[in-house]
């Protein structure tokens, strides 16, 4: 699974039965990393160009999977999996996330 920004400044999450893979996709390349961040407000922290740090509820909240109860329990195992892996900030619920950009 991974969320999207598209060069408008969109947030959608995409491939999101993928529990296997997980990563910030942002369109525009390097230069667009400011208008990424204010676009990703409120769903994810992003640390510099190589990192996000992705905030569960954000995820969790969003209409195409808010009441999908196996959505949401595969993507409870999917955290659980990764907490040993240092990837979970469990303060501020957040999913450590690598930022592929796409110019």
């Amino acid at each position: 699974m991974f969320v999207k920004v598209s060069a408008a400044g969109i947030v959608s999450l995409e491939d999101s039965g993928n529990f296997r893979a997980f990563k910030v996709v942002i369109e525009g390349g390097p230069a667009a990393l400011d208008g990424a961040r204010r676009a990703l407000a409120g769903t994810a922290d992003v640390q510099d160009q190589a990192t996000a740090w992705v905030f569960a509820a954000a995820l969790r909240g969003r209409a195409e999977v808010a009441r999908n109860a196996d959505w949401q329990k595969d993507f409870d195992a999917m955290i659980e999996k990764a907490k040993p892996h240092g990837w979970i900030d469990e303060k501020r619920n957040a999913i450590k996330a690598h930022i592929e950009w796409m110019e």
